[in-house]
């Protein structure tokens, strides 16, 4: 078998060969497939319906061509000829082949959801990575099976990710877990009935603790940990009206050490181990339970398996099953292993697993390799963990079994050497290095607001602990279980407000990782306003998410050398204003960015809430020499990475009061600041004001975002040219002016109403010329778009604050911000607004960094400018919202921008078209934006 790449590119030129000019999807699609498979990439396991499944029956009256669950891909496959962006009627609805494929993958458990969508008619492949792009608004990939040699390691990287047995395991465990989460979710509902008010805060936590302590109960039965059905038969032998006092005297008596427990128990309890580390220390009254708790309790212990639930998806799903806020909501969703992975891999992960293997390579005579294995697995016991918002410690969890794996590992090459070799070879005792677990969840250190998620954490370190002593004692025997001699350090308050040294001191902490909340400026509490004054100090302006807080702790806390911390946030912490507030100052202390991820969907497994859009970046002081930058699949490694996530050196782009280029200055258009009196939000408020005399002479179209976007009519009242005596003798303006008043003279005495309170006819005014033709920008507009969605207003048009105007006499500001590179820059150097796009004036506009253009160049952007208005204007009917539509936008329309792009491209300096290359179109801004500035 030829694996290398050479090889797997002759099998996939025969493939395509055979395959040229033909293809029936109801009769060739499994052929196709398996072929694709078994015979270019080679697949062993192709008859495993977890690696490939045709024709799978939906909960849609539909049936999925190609589903391969480990690899999590999913095929919608059409015959040749068919065109993959016509939309076809399924289940009475009219679908492309990805909308197809999307409301498949949907409806999915969350153990077989898909990451990754694939289009396919034979002759062309389009490949939609979920994860990067929820909505799969567009193809990350897409060529023709002519071109399948050249693409595919694209295909054969989504199998090799999930081949492993590892991997295997993993998805096993994510499929019980969910399952598990489902029973918990029925034995907290059943145990939520028997207390009075169980959203009472102090009920709340006892429901909760008990929900925990039970299904450790349960856990530690099929683990070993108790003897078998000990839990189990110890419920059926209790009746419903004494279980309540059966439950609380067992969890007494589990957190009674042997020396002081009472000469006579309960012949019942005499059965049931000493477990220490706080799971059962508090007294908790249990209430009355009733005899549906109690069946429940016993078809729960008799139907599942809890020995094989992942401790680290488990945690999260019981902390969401059980959380007050989130209970019920959405289904359940958990944070992936794999993200997780996304954090702690290039953190650490990857450099202990490249010592790993070097040690095992290393020479054995000389006892060179016995040195370097214990070596390792005393480094790997020496480090420090801390996650300062650690939920339901999954970050914690799985970084303590990826390490205690690891410790396995060199617990067997030392054992298989001892075992093997004479005592001659090896140089050393060996006795106390096989049977001294050097790494310990002692190690791991965690700071959570909510006590519930702080015990949930907790319970899933133990869990974990037992499921890799299981695994050791595999290995070596003598290894000690209950009770447990080791407890993980969760602190139960606002990591914001301690001293982290506190819990671990910066000097032996090795490194800080995790998923912090992320809350905007507008979401943030005034005592989450507080908490960033406190962190930031004077250098708090308000604008940063709350997530930059733990940055700012952790880059003030990592203080042993060597230390480092990376997080998971939102990615407006790349964008716009807050920038240099949270970069500059890290940078001032000595860090730069060791690794990131740029953006893409955290992976809530949920089947109803879409996933965020996040990145993750890593810090260090060290100077590793280059930075790695993960982008998609792909995986690059660079001089450095600044605060944009761009390769190059560090830059801030700050407010800008005039543009830096060529280009117009852009003004906010007018805000009515009026509660909603000088607008005519209804048609019955409008036909109001058009049958008064006096009022109708001052109705104007009124425009905003919304309006542009969308194609509405809005009108409001223009009252700029009003006499006194017109708003006294016409009741509608009369009323519609004291409204207005009313509202000024009762807002907040610092905002704009209330300084506008002695001319309650007007709106707040910005100069711009109403009486001419205008060019207006949307302030927001959906993410999903490809380009702008600018568009001309017609004279006498008002246009609101929720969008900007630009003098555009030639149109030539038209056609730079209606190209993609004008999109690319607003993407990166704009902020967001929940999921939608941000242009301001001041940040994205001022900073375009346009160059000069000579006559010529001029005149080919403004007439690229006006094919792409005649192309919007060939579809009358349709508004900017569907014309922009990446589902639906015309070819004409995309053809006209594509047009357009090839001139700003080269322009801008790239020398020719970049296509689909957004990042080239980056490099080349951030160049043009260093040069100009």
């Amino acid at each position: 078998m030829d694996n290398t790449l050479t090889g797997l590119r002759n099998r996939a030129t025969l493939f395509a060969q055979n395959w040229h000019n033909r293809g029936n999807e109801k009769s060739e699609a499994r052929s196709y497939w398996m072929e694709l498979l078994q015979d270019v990439l080679q697949l062993s396991d192709t008859n495993d319906p977890k690696t490939v499944c045709f024709e799978r029956k939906t909960g849609l009256n539909g049936y999925i061509d190609v589903l391969m669950i480990k690899a999590r891909v999913l095929v919608e496959q059409k015959s040749l000829g068919v065109d993959l962006d016509k939309p076809e009627k399924r289940q009475g609805l009219m679908l492309t082949p990805i909308q197809q494929a999307k409301r498949y993958a949907d409806n999915l458990p969350p153990s077989e959801k898909p990451t990754v969508l694939i289009t396919c008619n034979f002759g062309l492949f389009r490949i939609y990575d979920l994860e990067q792009d929820w909505i799969a608004s567009k193809p990350q990939s897409e060529f023709m099976l002519a071109d399948l040699p050249n693409h595919i390691n694209e295909l054969a990287r989504l199998f090799q990710r999930e081949s492993t047995q590892e991997t295997i395991r993993v998805v096993r465990q994510e499929e019980l877990s969910v399952k598990a989460g489902i029973y918990v979710a029925q034995l907290h509902d059943a145990l939520a009935k028997c207390f009075r008010n169980p959203d009472d805060p102090v009920e709340h936590m006892a429901l909760a603790m008990i929900t925990v302590r039970i299904v450790f109960c349960l856990y530690a039965e099929d683990a070993g940990l108790f003897t078998a059905n000990a839990f189990h038969d110890y419920v059926e032998h209790s009746s419903p009206d004494r279980l309540h006092t059966d439950l609380y005297d067992l969890f007494v008596y589990l957190d009674t050490s042997t020396g002081n427990r009472p000469k006579y128990p309960d012949p019942r309890l005499k059965s049931f181990p000493y477990v220490d580390g706080g799971l059962f220390n508090e007294l908790i009254d249990v209430p009355p339970l009733t005899g549906e708790l109690r069946d429940t309790l016993l078809l729960i212990s008799e139907k599942f398996d809890w020995r094989d639930i992942s401790p680290v998806i488990f945690g999260s799903l019981m902390e969401e099953t059980l959380s007050r806020d989130e209970r019920r909501k959405g289904g359940m969703h958990y944070t992936s292993v794999r993200n997780i992975h996304r954090v702690i891999d290039p953190l650490f992960l990857n450099d202990l697993k490249a010592e790993l293997e070097h040690a095992e390579n290393s020479p054995i005579a000389g006892g060179a390799r016995t040195k370097a294995l214990t070596a390792l697995q005393t480094h790997i016991g020496s480090l420090r963990f801390l996650d300062p918002a650690c939920g339901s410690g999954n970050f914690l969890t799985e970084t303590f079994l990826e390490l205690r794996r690891m410790e396995n590992r060199i617990i067997k090459d030392l054992v298989d050497m001892r075992n093997t070799l004479p005592a001659s070879q090896l140089q050393l005792d060996m006795g106390d290095t096989v049977n001294n677990i050097q790494v310990s969840i002692d190690h791991f250190y965690g700071i959570e607001i909510n006590g519930f998620a702080c015990a949930v954490a907790r319970t899933a370190l133990w869990i974990a602990e037992q499921q890799m002593l299981d695994d050791t004692s595999s290995i070596i025997s003598g290894v000690p279980r209950l009770p447990f001699t080791d407890t993980a350090h969760i602190l139960e308050t606002n990591a914001l407000r301690l001293d982290w040294n506190t819990l671990l001191p910066g000097m032996e902490c090795d490194y800080v990782m995790g998923n912090p909340p992320f809350i905007g400026q507008s979401q943030k509490t005034d005592e989450q306003r507080e908490d960033m004054r406190l962190v930031w100090a004077d250098q708090y302006d308000g604008y940063l998410d709350y997530v930059t807080g733990w940055f700012r702790k952790a880059s003030q806390y990592c203080v042993k050398p060597g230390a480092e911390f990376a997080f998971v946030s939102t990615n407006s912490i790349c964008q716009g204003q807050p920038v240099a507030a949270l970069f500059k100052p890290l940078i001032d202390d000595g860090w730069h960015i060791k690794f990131a991820r740029t953006s893409f969907k955290w992976d809530a497994q949920s089947r109803i809430v879409a996933g965020v859009s996040v990145i993750v970046t890593g810090f260090t002081r060290m100077a590793h020499g280059n930075a790695t930058l993960y982008k998609l699949d792909q995986v690059e490694t660079v001089p450095h990475i600044n605060p944009y996530l761009i390769p190059g050196p560090d830059i801030f782009i700050s407010k800008r009061m005039k543009p830096l280029g060529s280009q117009s200055s852009a003004v906010s258009g007018l805000k009515p600041a009026d509660g909603g009196g000088l607008m005519l939000k209804t048609q019955a408020e409008y036909e109001q004001a058009m049958n008064d005399p006096i009022a109708a002479k001052y109705v104007r179209k009124c425009v905003g975002a919304d309006e542009l976007i969308k194609g509405k009519d809005r009108w409001c009242l223009w009252l700029v040219d009003v006499e006194p005596d017109e708003i006294e003798h016409s009741k509608f303006l009369r009323e519609r002016v004291n409204e207005v008043r009313r509202f000024r003279e009762t807002s907040k005495k610092t905002g704009d109403a209330y300084k506008l309170r002695h001319t309650p006819w007007l709106f707040r005014m910005t100069e711009y010329p109403i009486d001419s033709n205008l060019l207006v920008i949307p302030c927001t507009f959906g993410e999903a778009r490809e380009y702008m969605t600018a568009d001309w207003v017609n004279t006498n048009t008002v246009v609101t604050n929720l969008a900007y105007v630009v003098p555009d006499e030639d149109g030539l500001e038209f056609a730079l911000i209606e190209s993609r590179m004008f999109l690319v820059w607003l993407n990166k150097v704009g902020g967001h607004l929940e999921t939608r796009n941000r242009f301001s004036n001041t940040v994205v506009w001022n900073n375009f960094p346009v160059p000069a253009f000579d006559d010529k160049t001029q005149q080919q952007l403004v007439d690229a400018g006006q094919i792409v208005l005649k192309a919007r204007d060939a579809h009358p009917t349709s508004s900017l919202k569907t014309l922009y539509d990446p589902k639906y936008m015309p070819v004409d329309l995309r053809q006209a921008h594509e047009e357009l792009d090839k001139i700003v491209d080269v322009a801008f300096g790239a020398g020719k078209w970049l296509k689909d290359d957004d990042n080239a179109r980056l490099k080349v801004l951030f160049d043009s934006y260093r040069k100009l500035a």
